[in-house]
């Protein structure tokens, strides 16, 4: 396992050399083997191939694409900006949105999402440019949308106890990750409690995931690695990447033994930088083996 400045840390390797301005949401596919990952601004979708250690880009759409859920049928969920949600597959491309926006997020995006046991998927947005903040929606499997949190200060990162009767919610610019009770019947979240105060800490928490052994990876923009966490929010190990905007972690492959992550040249708002600036994998997609196992991630179920 690594630890902060071991000798045995693992070496990310870069499997993808893209130069994604926000390299962002990685997702595991086990019905392709294939990694899939995003650059928001650009909307563009990419797809990596483990087996063949190539990767092409899916898709170029327009706006913005903040995150994904795997369908039950295969097909991707894509949430998008002005709150638009729309699926896409391989075969048949985009289709129609089954949500076209949400009231108050025409200046906004998605930013993270995470399917449910039961299908569900929260889906977090970004603060408004006139400094609204953002949203923790609930999109329920009949296609109804639902507040699950209001006033998130730049929804980021969530993942599931093993046991799923807690969500972990990552705010960015709060510099924190929260757990929530969870209620799997109705997808309701409550008693929010502190699990890490990131506000000391190089960096700001980005992405995340939880691990088979229910400890928690999340990532740090500006702070250039991924750092593991015990359930009381002890800081366990860390991996370092030579690119400053780390952005999320996922596990995949068959066994779920591989760690893919996304880094960005630039924030998902502005200018990117440069790899002089950002440093020479920003943008990139890298894998690394974390001495640790992974757990498949839920697929959605919503109905269009």
């Amino acid at each position: 396992m690594a630890t902060d400045g071991a000798d045995d840390a693992p070496d990310p390797r870069r499997v993808a050399d893209t130069r994604c301005h926000t390299g962002e949401g990685p997702l595991y596919h086990p019905d392709e083997a294939v990694v899939y990952f995003l650059d928001i601004p650009s909307a563009d979708l990419y797809r990596y191939d483990p087996a063949e250690e190539s990767h092409e880009r899916v898709l170029d759409s327009e706006g913005a694409i903040g995150g994904f859920t795997i369908q039950e049928s295969g097909e991707l969920l894509l949430f998008c900006d002005e709150g638009r949600i729309q699926p896409w597959s391989p075969e048949s491309g985009l289709g129609d949105p089954l949500v076209e926006s949400i009231d108050g997020e025409s200046e906004s995006r998605f930013n993270d999402v995470i399917a449910d046991p039961e299908g569900r998927v929260f889906c977090g947005t970004m603060p408004t440019p006139d400094g609204e903040p953002g949203t923790l929606y609930r999109l329920d499997t009949d296609g109804s949308l639902s507040v699950a949190v209001e006033d998130a200060q730049l929804s980021n990162g969530l993942g599931f106890t093993p046991d799923r009767q807690e969500l972990y919610f990552t705010e960015t610019e709060a510099g924190r990750i929260s757990r929530y009770r969870y209620d799997r019947a109705t997808g309701e979240l409550s008693d929010r409690e502190p699990f890490l105060d990131a506000s000391d800490l190089d960096g700001h928490p980005d992405g995340m995931t939880v691990d088979a052994e229910g400890c928690v990876w999340a990532a740090f923009w500006d702070g250039g690695r991924i750092a593991r966490y015990d359930p009381d929010g002890t800081e366990l190990a860390r991996v370092e990447f030579p690119a400053k905007k780390v952005s999320a972690v996922t596990f995949g492959d068959p066994d779920y033994g591989t760690a893919y992550v996304t880094t960005a040249l630039g924030p998902g708002e502005g200018p990117a930088g440069t790899r002089e600036e950002e440093g020479d994998g920003a943008g990139a997609l890298f894998e690394v083996d974390l001495g640790v196992e992974g757990v498949p991630e839920f697929r959605s179920r919503v109905e269009y």
